[in-house]
């Protein structure tokens, strides 16, 4: 009996077993703690009011930006690869016309080796078609000069057969630059095509059309191209930025079948296409204007050279920039000439 009491003990049956009711509102009050209200999920529908015009027109604009960004971002890296292989194509298309040219150039070379230095007696410098063509040439009143000048042993049959427009030689040893010459029908020709036939950009060196052949008039024109290797006349321009090159070796040399002549640079200055440097002179007002004005002009300054007599000018032109407008002009005076 003892023993079915204690099994039975309503007081030991209270503490361990819950009212019904009370159980469910335990479980009810554990629910709502355990279980906080749900926040709307993010993309689920909800009411939305409706844009104000002002609200629709700024969220187009956005829109349209992010477009356009869209596209730059997109655009910018092509763009660059396209450059990136237009520049390569043209650097690769020039580097391959410098080695041709260059190569021609120097198998060309090979036909004039230089010999030492030569001492001659100058023949008379005063030609026919003198400035004041009613002025007899004093040909005859003129002293014997002895110049000296570089042997050059030039095949000129050889370079002749080359190409029938060729002149002669040009020679600057202080640029080291030495070219065979042509004298063109026209001053596009020679532009675009080397001296055997050629076409490339670096060009020859030629004479003005309008020249004559026998390098005797007033103001003789050689024109050539400013490569960007120094090429043809692209040293000219060293000229400008070291005056010792002039100082110390100003002359100049051009070879021709039968006589070579020693000129001195008395000028260089930066001019422009169209400019008066390239205007033809008549008489001998318009010799001295030219020469002054291109002493006015000049970067550089020889004393030594005497131009009061009026020697025949040779001068060369060059382009000058990137924009193929400014030029410039180095200009020299005959100082001898030696059979040859």
């Amino acid at each position: 009996m003892e023993q079915d009491t204690l099994e039975r003990n309503p007081e030991t049956e209270k503490d361990e077993t819950p009212m019904p009711e009370q159980t469910e509102e335990v479980k009810t009050d554990m629910t709502e703690e355990a279980e906080p209200k749900e926040e709307p999920k993010e993309g689920s529908a909800r009411p939305r009011r409706s844009l104000t015009p002002e609200e629709r027109e700024l969220l187009q604009k956005r829109r349209k930006k992010r477009k356009i960004r869209a596209l730059i971002n997109l655009a910018v890296p092509v763009v660059l690869l396209v450059m990136f292989v237009v520049f390569g194509i043209l650097f690769l298309r020039d580097y391959r016309e410098y080695r041709i040219a260059k190569n021609a150039y120097k198998k060309l070379d090979s036909l004039v080796e230089e010999k030492g230095t030569v001492t001659a007696t100058s023949l008379p410098i005063a030609d026919d078609r003198s400035v004041d063509e009613d002025m007899p040439a004093a040909a005859e009143e003129e002293e014997p000069v002895t110049f000296d000048y570089p042997a050059l042993e030039i095949d000129f049959p050889a370079l002749q057969q080359v190409n029938k427009d060729f002149v002669g030689v040009l020679y600057i040893p202080s640029l080291d630059l030495r070219y065979p010459v042509v004298h063109s029908r026209d001053n596009e020709e020679y532009l675009h095509k080397t001296f055997d036939g050629i076409t490339n950009s670096s060009g020859a060196i030629f004479l003005d059309f309008l020249a004559h052949r026998d390098m005797e008039d007033k103001n003789t024109f050689l024109f050539g191209h400013n490569m960007r290797n120094g090429s043809m006349f692209g040293s000219l321009k060293k000229f400008t930025t070291d005056e010792t090159l002039a100082a110390n070796d100003p002359y100049v040399y051009f070879y021709t079948a039968d006589c070579v002549r020693k000129y001195e640079i008395f000028a260089y200055y930066f001019s422009f296409v169209g400019s008066d440097a390239y205007q033809n002179f008549t008489g001998d007002n318009g010799y001295d204007e030219y020469v002054r004005k291109a002493l006015a002009n000049t970067l550089f300054i020889n004393d030594e050279v005497d131009l009061t007599t009026r020697p025949n000018i040779l001068s060369l032109s060059t382009c000058s920039g990137t924009e193929h407008v400014r030029r410039l002009l180095v200009h020299s005076a005959l100082i001898g000439k030696a059979a040859y």
